[in-house]
């Protein structure tokens, strides 16, 4: 035993060489055991350390992450506001109510209904089929009762809302199919096919790339997994323009109305409705296939910020000032932490707001126009007596349509521009699918824009300025007289209206007369001593046959005919070309807007006004809320002296257009003349053939002796000018003395 003595005592301890007796020295065991726990926990503290020090940011990076979203800050369109500040064109926040596709899905999908009764089970009653038929059973009750919850809650009738909800369905089908399409082509063409080793490819590159292949290549889906479309697991719009009160009940009461959202968005709407509706246009959202290059419905030029849709002017005012009304939404970047709480905010580029247009039409008188042209279009004018005011064809039925045009002298500014009949504005913003087959089938044509298209013969009316055609050429002098007989050459044709009703004619007449009693025979005289030249030439100078330049687009010129130069190929002209030219007829076209700045310009002096719609004035005054400001924007041409014409030319003419009013024999004296204030003008019955009743005119302008308005009043197959035009033309003037846009004149005893 190792306790044991020795015997002999002469034991000696191991030396440094033999082996290391584990027994004999148990320190040494402690050492190794240490050693076998040190050295983990040093190489652990050291792990730790580096963690702490080095990897930290690693790790905390997560705590410490944010992120930033950039968020579209939305403009406000310009409105259209009349020249007292009311608005005509606005935007408003239209409420959409939006149903989930699952919801509205007739027969309900299997896969839905069964997910959703499973939400109501808890796991172990999710494994039990009766229980969960059961739930799908209660669910296809609530939907019955969800029906009937819309109903009640929108007034709409629960098939009408089926039958929007199978629309909707029938449309996401058709995306369904084309999309199953396109992936079962796709699956065929993308197969993978296991990578085989070739011969020139060593074995183990084979099973390298097709261990590669199965862990990068993305899994194919199988043809009995579903297919499910985005279309399928969002919102669809079922009503637009649901009330706020709707709108509210729903956010109120979300359990109520599962499935059921609400979407808030701009819509452009027109407060007065039927008001100018021509003149403003319609503003409508922009389709997708509108901004793609490559597609037929595109629309060129727009700037970059466009998306669909973003509203944009699809006519009139509206469209002509798109660059102006047009708003540029902003960007807002804000930074977020892992939470989702906002951290800072910070507006990259400020919305920039629409500008307010503010326009000249002067509202009172606009809607007064309008109602006398409304009223006119309700039954056909009375039975006549008088020359000028009964026509050969007069109308049985009432009148399809008519047109009141006035403008600032002076400026051009447009006051009045109205039409008959009309619609209401907001149609073509939420289309109403039985009122705008009505519309369309209308045979009078509501729609049609007559401020700036409608163009007709003017007959007597262009007399005033065939009048400075044969002044300014040296034809006659205002003094000189010609006998007229009724006729100028033979009875059956080239006569005057009253030989056609009484077989006589108007005597020695001069030009005031001729002007006033409308005498033709002393205008084919002069047409055919001054040839056909002339009268083109001083229609060109005065703006007929071209646009005016209104700042509304699709304004036509009319037609002013012309007999070919010399050289030149075109028409044959006839001596009965140059007489009807004289007279407004022919194969001539005005525009109402055109036979209104004639007068304008006979009356101040002879200046040719562009006319226009949008103010060119200053700062207004005019008050907004403060987000948008009023902008004048497009200076307007200022009125242009016509080349040639002389005073003493226009003065003999404005006598001429005075005594057709205030002259007893003159061919307005009974219609149109009133007690307070002087009107000039001339009256006009335009033929227009096929046994169809005669076009009515009234043109001039007020106070006579101190013009400040021109106007032009045409009834579409009215009849006489001096018996239907005349009578709106007088009421129209006692609507200019109520608005205070002009002054009653001197009496007439003191003239």
């Amino acid at each position: 035993m190792l306790n044991r003595p020795s015997i002999d005592g002469l034991s000696q301890p191991p030396t440094s060489s033999a082996a290391w007796d584990w027994d004999a020295t148990p320190a040494h065991r402690l050492i190794v055991l240490a050693a076998l726990f040190i050295v983990p926990l040093i190489a652990i503290a050291v792990r730790i350390a580096d963690l702490q020090c080095r990897l930290q940011p690693a790790f905390t990076e997560v705590f410490s992450r944010t992120h930033t979203e950039l968020v579209e800050l939305p403009a406000r369109e310009g409105r259209l506001l009349a020249a007292d500040g009311t608005v005509l064109a606005d935007d408003v926040l239209q409420y959409d109510l939006l149903v989930h596709y699952r919801r509205m899905e007739e027969p309900p999908d299997p896969r839905w209904l069964r997910r959703k009764a499973w939400e109501r089970l808890n796991r172990s009653e999710r494994r039990q089929s009766a229980r969960v038929a059961a739930q799908e059973s209660l669910l296809r009750q609530e939907r019955q009762a969800w029906w009937r919850e819309l109903q009640r809650l929108t007034g709409h009738a629960e098939p009408e809302l089926r039958q929007t909800a199978r629309a909707i369905q029938a449309r996401i089908e058709t995306i369904w199919a084309s999309v199953d399409e396109r992936r079962r082509t796709a699956e065929l063409a993308t197969v993978a096919t296991p990578v085989e080793s070739t011969q020139e490819t060593a074995w183990w590159e084979a099973i390298w790339h097709r261990v590669q292949h199965e862990l990068t290549a993305p899994p194919v889906r199988n043809r009995h997994e579903p297919l499910v479309i985005a279309e399928q697991e969002t919102t669809h719009v079922l009503l637009t323009n649901v009330s706020r009160e709707i709108a509210h009940e729903v956010e109120a009461h979300p359990d109520r109305y599962p499935g059921v959202t609400i979407a808030i968005r701009p819509r452009r709407v027109y407060p007065l409705k039927t008001v100018a509706p021509h003149i403003l246009g319609s503003r409508t959202p922009l389709r997708p296939e509108e901004l793609d290059p490559t597609a037929e419905q595109h629309i060129a030029p727009l700037p970059d910020d466009y998306r669909p849709g973003d509203p944009y002017g699809r006519s009139g005012l509206e469209r002509q000032y798109e660059s102006v009304l047009h708003g540029t939404r902003g960007e807002r970047r804000i930074t977020y932490d892992r939470h989702g709480e906002e951290l800072a905010s910070h507006i990259e580029r400020p919305a920039e707001h629409g500008h307010d247009l503010v326009l000249t039409l002067d509202l009172p008188l606009q809607q007064k126009a309008e109602a006398l042209l409304d009223a006119a279009l309700v039954t056909p004018p009375p039975a006549v007596t008088d020359d000028e005011a009964a026509p050969v064809n007069a109308p049985s039925a009432p009148p399809p349509g008519g047109c009141l045009i006035a403008i600032d002298v002076q400026t051009g500014a447009l006051l009045t521009a109205a039409c008959a009949p009309r619609y209401d504005a907001n149609l073509l913003v939420n289309p109403n699918d039985a009122v705008w087959k009505k519309l369309i089938a209308d045979p009078r044509k509501p729609l049609y824009p007559r401020v700036t298209q409608m163009a007709l013969p003017p007959g007597s009316v262009f007399k005033a300025l065939t009048a400075i055609a044969l002044l300014e050429t040296g034809v006659f002098q205002p003094h000189d007289h010609i006998p007229c007989q009724g006729y100028l050459d033979h009875p059956g044709q080239h006569r005057c209206l009253v030989f056609r009703h009484y077989g006589v004619g108007h005597g020695e007449t001069d030009l005031s007369a001729a002007l006033s009693r409308s005498c033709n025979v002393y205008f084919f005289t002069g047409a055919r001593r001054a040839g056909p030249q002339a009268l083109v030439d001083w229609s060109q100078r005065l703006g007929i046959g071209q646009p005016t330049g209104l700042d509304l687009a699709g304004e036509t010129g009319g037609a002013l005919p012309s007999p070919s130069r010399p050289g030149e190929a075109g028409p044959r002209w006839y001596p009965g070309d140059t007489l009807g030219l004289a007279i407004g007829q022919s194969s001539l076209k005005v525009t109402p807007l055109q036979m209104a700045r004639l007068m304008a310009a006979i009356a101040n002096g002879g200046f040719l006004v562009t006319p226009h719609l949008a103010t060119t004035s200053g700062p207004t005054s005019i008050e907004t809320d403060g987000s948008t400001p009023v902008r004048p924007v497009f200076a307007h041409p200022e009125p242009q002296p016509i080349p040639g014409l002389h005073p003493a030319t226009l003065a003999a003419i404005r006598e001429g257009l005075y005594n057709v009013v205030n002259d007893s024999h003159g061919t307005g004296y009974k219609t149109v003349r009133l007690k307070d204030v002087a009107i000039a003008g001339k009256t006009g019955t335009a033929e227009v053939g096929g046994n169809r009743p005669d076009h009515a005119w009234f043109a001039g302008y007020a106070p006579a002796d101190n013009p400040r308005v021109a106007f032009a009043v045409v009834i579409e197959h009215g009849g006489s000018g001096g018996k239907v035009a005349g009578p709106i033309a007088r009421e129209f003037v006692k609507s200019l003395l109520d608005t205070g846009l002009i002054t009653p004149s001197a009496p007439l005893a003191d003239r």
